[in-house]
């Protein structure tokens, strides 16, 4: 079956959500494609594990309960610049294209599921994630980066009697923050009683971890692989990979345009770009580009974007947490850090996208 679309979205993260939503409040007709069929709050996530019982299922709703536009549940298996073919064989041709199909984590894939494509097989994963973690005594988590970082600090206030080691291959955890961001991470961890090892590289054998370096062996009822990063792009590869990265990244210009190509554009953690990969900056894209998206119909003239200035907000724990804001740098204020740790910005992120 072939159907039509003038603008088709593929991905409905963060980046993907927003600019169908805006582009449809403008009047331009959009179909959005996902392999899921829910939206998802993944700030909320690593909580959900830790404490479902406070979170439940608030950060995920179906994607028919709020777009405005069209939506299919599918995967893209072929990508040209007029047309995109999902794996069932179906077609979508197009006027223009929105890639926003995010990343993922090969080796901790319940923060991004690889496997629950239903909302109903999305909440059950999420429970039994909670209920495995909960049963264990102790919890070793390799990576010491924003994810390993939150996941060590909800396990620790959540579970306050389990044995929690946090451990990074590197010689500071996260790695990409200023000093005054990892020490004042490293204190508020420390404070909940998670044990931090650095310039280890963990390799499992036999269910018993070895650091390779030292031979030192550490073991735990339950792991969390928190390092590694994919961009979601194989469907690239066959007629467009010549637009990717070594890495898999969507190489894009200055208004987000895939390089090389009339009619596709890309946004967020799949795109090349100098921002960092978080959704502080996903939501702005989205909304950016279906603003040049909408200027370029009407024949007027577009902005090229401007990389956002190096920021995060990092709960740790359900009370604490650390945020670098640029022009203030390092900062712990409450209500800085309480805006996230009320609800991990699920009504905010809700409330964007127009869901009450």
């Amino acid at each position: 079956m072939n159907t039509t679309t003038h603008t088709l979205i593929i991905g409905g993260g963060f980046a993907g959500a927003t600019v169908a939503q805006t582009l449809e409040k403008s009047g331009i007709a959009t179909t959005l494609i996902d392999r899921k069929d829910y939206f998802e709050v993944t700030m909320a996530v690593l909580r959900n594990i830790a404490d479902f019982e406070k979170v439940q299922n608030t950060p995920r709703i179906r994607y028919t309960d709020f777009l405005i536009g069209n939506f299919v549940q599918g995967r893209i298996s072929e990508l040209t610049e007029t047309t995109a073919t999902l794996e069932n064989g179906d077609t979508f041709s197009f006027e223009q294209a929105v890639i926003a199909t995010g990343s993922s984590y090969p080796s901790f894939s319940v923060a991004k599921s690889n496997q629950a494509f239903t909302l109903e097989a999305r909440n059950e994963e999420m429970k039994n994630a909670s209920e495995a973690l909960a049963k264990s005594t102790s919890a070793l988590i390799i990576g010491a980066g924003v994810v390993g970082v939150e996941l060590a600090g909800d396990i620790a206030y959540s579970h306050p009697n389990m044995k929690i080691t946090l451990a990074n291959s590197g010689a500071t955890i996260l790695p990409s923050y200023s000093e005054k961001t990892q020490r004042k991470a490293t204190e508020q961890l420390k404070s909940l009683g998670v044990n931090i090892e650095l310039n280890r590289f963990y390799q499992e054998q036999d269910g018993v971890y070895i650091d390779k370096n030292t031979g030192d062996k550490i073991t735990a009822d339950i792991t969390y692989m928190a390092v590694g990063v994919k961009a979601n792009s194989d469907f690239m590869k066959p007629q467009l990979g010549n637009t990717l990265t070594e890495q898999g990244f969507i190489k894009v210009d200055d208004h987000f345009q895939v390089t090389g190509t009339t009619s596709l554009w890309a946004i967020g953690d799949v795109a090349d770009l100098k921002d960092w990969k978080l959704a502080a900056t996903a939501i702005p894209q989205g909304k950016e580009l279906a603003t040049t998206l909408i200027a370029k119909q009407q024949g007027k003239k577009t902005k090229a974007h401007k990389p956002m200035p190096e920021m995060g907000l990092i709960p740790i724990g359900q009370k604490k947490g650390v945020a670098q804001i640029p022009l203030f740098g390092t900062v712990t204020w409450k209500p800085i850090v309480n805006f996230k740790n009320k609800d991990l910005l699920v009504n905010y992120v809700f409330k964007g996208l127009g869901i009450k």
